[in-house]
Order: structure tokens, then sequence, then C-alpha cells
């Protein structure tokens, strides 16, 4: 991870889409949650996101247990039906596909910090690409299949229309999976290119958006994302973990694909370590769980990976000045009126 790149995340609700996914497949589906490094709770998390890792991950376990055609279905389904949907609230009525797609460069950074999603010019033909940094592993290949998926059902969606490329690149060295889930053998791929991307046109940017009938736009756009730094991506990509202090620096680099070593850098170049970051999760979602009437402080104290509400008492005082009863005394005090 290079300096100052972010941590990638994506949505929490968009891996529990995926989840659903897998629930086609698999009756007991935590094993494979615990093998893609989701944690074990994420259907019941209040944490708005995850590491992109994991789900990346979640999309390969997925296809190793489907036939590609089935599995297609179902991505494009999902992409239809919930995905795009969701990206459309972020739009700011765009009057072609063209300007829906340049306005998806920033509109994909609600849901996932480290997308880079582009709208190209070359050889005078324009092209929707999507860059991603990493090995290419199958969780990679999977994700970019996903991304291209993406495209084509996005430009299908808001001109109402069958449309196909002409043309597909992945950065990936074999795409022969996503050959199978383009359902057009006349679609020329390439791969090991700089880039996955989607070959456009002009007569394609200049169409007019046409929203299917059943889709009503909403009433009010989001305005762009506030910019984040990594401390503040490393800080939501480990709080669904983190909340049990007791993950080990070995397992959160592994969650955010990178080495032990590489992750205690990163952060001494912040002014901050490991340890500290560990602390101030457990803190906030001590804080958090103790606004809340329906958790002891012994629900509290198991709910983070104590063995006893003494142990839990002493690092909370150590981080607050308070123990925890007092703390809850103290601030959580109802206002008067």
């Amino acid at each position: 991870m290079a300096h100052g790149q972010l941590v990638p995340l994506i949505k929490t609700i968009h891996a529990e889409t995926l989840i659903e996914l897998l629930k086609h497949f698999e009756a007991d589906i935590y094993p494979l949650l615990a093998a893609a490094g989701l944690p074990e709770d994420v259907l019941n998390t209040g944490h708005e996101y995850v590491p992109e890792g994991p789900v990346r991950n979640l999309l390969a376990m997925i296809a190793e247990r489907a036939e590609p055609e089935y599995y297609g279905d179902l991505l494009r389904t999902a992409i239809r039906e919930y995905f795009i949907p969701r990206m459309l609230k972020y739009l700011r009525a765009p009057a072609t596909v063209g300007d829906a797609l340049r306005q998806m460069e920033t509109a994909v950074l609600h849901d996932s910090s480290a997308a880079k999603v582009s709208i190209g010019d070359f050889n005078g033909t324009p092209w929707c690409c999507r860059y991603k940094a990493g090995e290419f592993t199958s969780s990679f290949l999977w994700a970019e299949i996903f991304a291209i998926l993406f495209i084509i059902e996005f430009v299908r969606f808001i001109s109402n229309s069958r449309w196909h490329p002409n043309c597909v690149t992945v950065q990936s060295p074999d795409a022969d999976n996503l050959v199978a889930l383009l359902e057009d053998p006349t679609v020329v791929l390439y791969t090991s290119r700089k880039q996955a991307g989607v070959e456009l046109s002009n007569e394609v940017m200049a169409l007019p958006v046409c929203l299917p009938s059943r889709y009503t736009a909403p009433e009010h756009t989001a305005s762009e994302p506030s910019p984040r730094s990594y401390v503040e991506t490393l800080y939501l990509a480990l709080a669904p973990y983190l909340s049990r202090q007791n993950l080990p620096i070995e397992q959160a680099a592994a969650l955010l694909e990178t080495s032990p070593r590489t992750l205690q850098r990163r952060l001494a170049a912040e002014g901050t370590s490991f340890r500290s970051v560990r602390e101030n999760i457990m803190l906030a979602t001590a804080c958090q769980l103790m606004e809340s009437k329906s958790y002891s402080l012994t629900d509290i104290a198991s709910e983070l990976g104590y063995s006893d509400i003494a142990h839990f008492s002493r690092a909370f005082k150590k981080l607050t000045g308070f123990p925890p009863k007092e703390y809850r005394r103290r601030f959580l005090r109802p206002s008067p009126g």
C-alpha cells in the first residue's frame, strides 16, 4: 500500500447483498464468511464499511460453487435490482449516458473508498475504465468481472436498451470466466491490460437517459463524499473486527492485504500505532454500547472479548480515567426536560 493511499472499503450493505447470493449455494454460510475474512456477525453489525479484500474473496468463493451461466444471471440480477438503483441516487439528473458515466467517476466513491473509475478517449473512441492495484488472484479477477458486468448493465439500464460492447479489456492475464458471462460471443476481450474497460461509442454516450418506468428518481441527489485520511479509512476497515480487542496485527494486516511491517510503518508515519488504533476503536465501541440501556457492563465486556468485567473496567479506566460505571453515570445521564 503506497504512502497516501486509502484503505479500500466497501459498504457493508453491499457485502450483505453478496451474502444473499451465497445462500443460493450453501446452507451454512458462516464457515465461508470466516474463510473470506468477513466478521462472523457481519449481518448484524452496525458498522458502515468492511475492507474490500474479504468482499472480493466472497465473490470468488461464490463463483467456485456456481455454474458460470447461473452465476452470471445472479450477478446481473443483483446489479440491476440492487447495485444500480443505489448508484443512481448519487447522480445529479444526467441528461445523457455520457453525463451519467462521467458522474459515476465520483459517485462510486460513496460506496467504495478506493474506486478508480474514469472515462477515457482512446483513438477517438470513449471507454469506461476501472483501475485497481493488486496481485492477479482469483478474487482480483472476479472483482474485475463484477466491474465489467456493472458497467454494461448500467449503460443498458439508464438507456433502457439491450446494448452490448464491441470490446472489453481486463488487467488479469486470464479471463475465460468473463467470456462465459458476457452472453455475446462477438465481444472482443483483451487481457493483461493496464486497466479494465468497456468500449463505448460517441453514439452511445449521446443516448438520452431513459429510466424504466418502475424506477422513481430520488427527490434529492447526494453531494460528493467528503475526503478521508488513511487513518480514517483504517479505522472504518478494522472497526468491525477491533470491537473485539484480541485482533492481532498479523490478522489486521491480512485483512488489509499488506504485511504487519508495512502496516506498522504506515501508522508510524501517521503518528500513531496499531495498539493505539485498537484501543481507540475499543473505546469508541464501548461508549457506543453504553448509550444503550439494553447492554449491561457485563454484556459490553463480553461483546468486546474481555474474559470478565474486571479486565474490561481496568482497560476502560486506563483510556478514559473513569471506570465504566462512573462514565455511564456522569456522561450518559439523560438531559432534563
